[in-house]
């Protein structure tokens, strides 16, 4: 099972780099991106929890966004917690990428069909929960 997640999980990420590419950022990039502008500024755990990542991996994720100006940081009310936050230019670079992400979305839907992608996304969402609860000590 966890090998043949990661093998699809590949490539489908291969699928939206090529089209993001175009206006250069990475389909994680674009995650980070459009989960900032959905919630607003979030700490940098709080942020890796929404994308199910390791916060290490979403500090390392998000770094060329800082660099590139389309995130920035600030410190919380405890100094040591870092906030993201998404940037004018991260929101006009999420509004670029996102006719080029739409695209993959609809190709893979109409590729693999509307009605399996629905059951596969939600069965994917009940795998993860199950995942999620049998990790829990």
């Amino acid at each position: 099972m966890c090998t043949s997640l990661r093998m699809v999980t590949r490539s489908v990420n291969r699928l939206y780099d090529h089209a993001l590419s175009e206006v250069g950022i990475r389909v994680t990039g674009y995650s980070i991106l459009s989960r900032l502008a959905e919630e607003g500024p979030l700490p940098i755990s709080r942020l890796a929890g929404r994308l199910a990542m390791e916060r290490t991996t979403c500090t390392r994720e998000v770094a060329p966004l800082l660099d590139a100006g389309l995130v920035e940081t600030t410190t919380g009310s405890d100094r040591r917690v870092r906030i993201l936050r998404l940037t004018e230019s991260g929101a006009r670079k999420r509004a670029e990428a996102y006719p080029l992400w739409e695209g993959v979305q609809r190709r893979l839907a109409d590729d693999f069909g509307d009605t399996d992608i629905t059951a596969l996304l939600e069965r994917l969402r009940r795998l993860q929960a199950s995942s999620n609860r049998l990790s829990q000590p």
